[in-house]
């Protein structure tokens, strides 16, 4: 009997946001020690267990006069649904009676884009990445190289924290909103063109993305279950990683928004006709040498 191949994993672990949110702690903080947590993933709470110390930190930022905005998502939604942008603790703590949340440190010094049809004015954006896992043990990760970009349609500003279309990006589901489209060629033209001095180009940023990508896969991987993805030679997986860009001390450092399984690809389908069949053959026929694929396992 032929061998079988399933397109599943274990995968609650890295695409769950709670979960994802529990290998971290701060970036370069005082007042967290930090543990080596990776510099990619924003300060993190959940709500639901980690009140008190929330609180806590929260009344050191107000103490230090330090930025205290935070976006609080739900534990397992995706499209912005039910999240917020506050920098009021009041509200915070009653958000939760919705349904479960976490508090990730909102990027309040995000790398912006000039848009040249809105007067060249900057406005948010976040970038989307497909992911292919072909192993666990030995970790085999793969991204496909053309990627995806969301932007909001606001001029981004600190002054209107209710503002969606400020500082969301996920328009493609909102009735009447209007979605820019732009291709990945297009992105990295204008990115290199507003920000290609000083050692920032995108292909220099691109590596330190897939550094993240690896990095937290290998955190998700090197438990066994439950701490960690269970290893099953048999099974394999297909991500999308969401990523903004902030920047810290003139650099540009990627931080990662969440992690979703089997994700949305009628965007790439439409595009690419060949992305599926490329997807296939190296998650199902261990053909690695697509030209828009690449080994980012070590």
């Amino acid at each position: 009997m032929a061998s079988q191949l399933l397109n599943h994993l274990c995968y609650f672990l890295i695409s769950l946001n709670s979960f994802s949110s529990s290998s971290s702690s701060s970036d370069n903080d005082p007042y967290i020690d930090p543990h080596g947590s990776p510099p990619w993933l924003a300060t993190t709470f959940n709500l639901t267990y980690e009140l008190p110390q929330f609180a806590i930190y929260f009344q050191y930022r107000e103490d230090q006069q330090l930025d205290n905005t935070w976006i609080i998502k739900p534990i397992n939604l995706t499209r912005s649904i039910d999240m917020s942008v506050t920098n009021t603790f009041d509200m915070i703590i009653r958000l939760p009676e919705s349904g479960p949340k976490i508090a990730c440190k909102y990027i309040s010094s995000p790398v912006l884009l000039r848009i040249p049809e809105m007067e060249n004015q900057h406005v948010k954006f976040d970038v989307r990445y497909v992911l292919l896992l072909r192993s666990i043990r030995p970790l085999k990760l793969y991204v496909h190289k053309i990627f995806w970009l969301r932007f909001a349609n606001k001029p981004f500003s600190m002054n209107e924290l209710d503002d969606y279309e400020t500082h969301f990006t996920v328009m493609n589901y909102r009735p009447n909103a209007f979605l820019r489209q732009m291709n990945c060629q297009t992105f990295i033209s204008m990115y290199n063109e507003q920000y290609g001095e000083n050692n920032q180009t995108w292909s220099i940023v691109e590596q330190r993305i897939f550094q993240m990508f690896r990095e937290a896969f290998q955190c998700a991987t090197i438990e066994e279950p439950p701490f960690g993805i269970a290893s099953c030679l048999s099974s394999r997986a297909l991500y999308a990683a969401d990523l903004m860009l902030e920047m810290i001390d003139n650099k540009v450092q990627p931080k990662l928004l969440e992690i979703n399984f089997t994700p949305d690809c009628h965007r790439a389908c439409t595009f690419y006709p060949n992305f599926y069949n490329q997807v296939f053959n190296v998650l199902f026929r261990n053909i690695s040498e697509e030209q828009d694929v690449i080994d980012i396992s070590v």
